[in-house]
């Protein structure tokens, strides 16, 4: 204990790897501990619903991607699909609140599909809890993930909500900086539990970029780890799609922290104009690329050295 708080990071660490717990268990066990370790004070701190979401998402499936043993035209189906599957599983329900139904998406998955569905998960629950205004228009463009071809072929990138959050660079920070939904975080030093996590593979950003969108779960007891949640191609127990795996911070090249703080303020996006509700920085950056220092002006990241 320091200060009548738990040690969060060296409990989170023990708890991290009871590789012999199921997932459900483990996220619940982080959730309390993360309960414990917010800094008195604090407010609007969405994490431990977040982490709650997750233990309801999907498990496994199949992590979607380019089929190169496919014939030339049907390279692109499990990545289309994907989207497809996504749209399926949100939908405006009634009173005009989000109507999120993961199992529709169980099957395949990628990374920013899986952590824009629990999104939206949080924000419905959100809405029932009358946090988030139960907006129809504003649940339509939640759930309206673009049209399959184009979203692959990246026209949508910075276009509409998915198309921020599925962006590449910081869609999902860029998307939080614009509407007030929380602060960006550059590097992992302040990482929390809950946190959205865009993890660069490589320095480029935007054009020629690999790159990764999770949720932080926490980090190992010797510091050189971080646990997330996503769709990844390879899960700590073997599967694909959905579930949790180690990274080692040595492979993360930049990481943008992301941390649910005010998500009411999502009612923001119907007050921008059409031509508003595309990110021109995202369009672009596709082309050109994007510096770190660029990036972190542009998402308002507070920087942690």
């Amino acid at each position: 204990m320091h200060g009548g708080r738990l040690d969060a990071t060296r409990v989170l660490g023990e708890v991290l790897q009871m590789s012999c717990l199921p997932l459900q268990i483990r996220v619940s066990l982080i959730y309390l501990v993360g309960l414990f370790s917010v800094p008195e004070g604090v407010s609007g701190d969405y994490s431990g619903l977040i982490l709650r979401k997750i233990a309801e998402m999907p498990r496994s499936g199949v992590y979607a991607s380019y089929r190169k043993d496919l014939p030339e035209g049907q390279r692109l189906r499990d990545l289309e699909q994907t989207v497809g599957d996504l749209g399926a599983a949100l939908k405006v329900g009634p009173g005009g609140k989000l109507k999120v139904n993961p199992s529709a998406a169980d099957k395949l998955s990628f990374c920013s599909s899986a952590t824009y569905l629990l999104f939206c998960d949080v924000v419905a629950e959100l809405q029932r809890e009358g946090i988030v205004p139960s907006d129809r228009q504003l649940s339509r463009e939640l759930a309206d993930v673009g049209e399959r071809e184009k979203v692959i072929a990246g026209k949508m990138d910075g276009v509409g909500i998915f198309g921020h959050w599925n962006a590449d660079g910081p869609g999902t920070a860029m998307l939080f900086h614009r509407l007030g939904l929380g602060r960006n975080l550059y590097g992992l030093e302040h990482a929390r539990p809950g946190d959205f996590l865009k993890i660069f593979w490589n320095e480029n950003i935007g054009k020629g970029e690999k790159g990764h969108l999770v949720v932080f779960l926490g980090m190992n007891s010797a510091g050189n780890a971080v646990q997330v949640w996503s769709s990844n191609l390879k899960n700590s127990d073997g599967s694909s799609g959905y579930g949790t795996m180690w990274v080692e911070k040595e492979r993360i090249k930049r990481a943008v922290l992301s941390r649910l703080e005010h998500p009411e303020n999502l009612h923001r996006w119907l007050k921008f104009s059409n031509s508003e509700k595309t990110s021109d920085y995202l369009v672009r950056i596709r082309q050109t690329g994007s510096t770190g220092e660029e990036m972190k002006r542009a998402v308002g990241a507070i920087d942690f050295p």
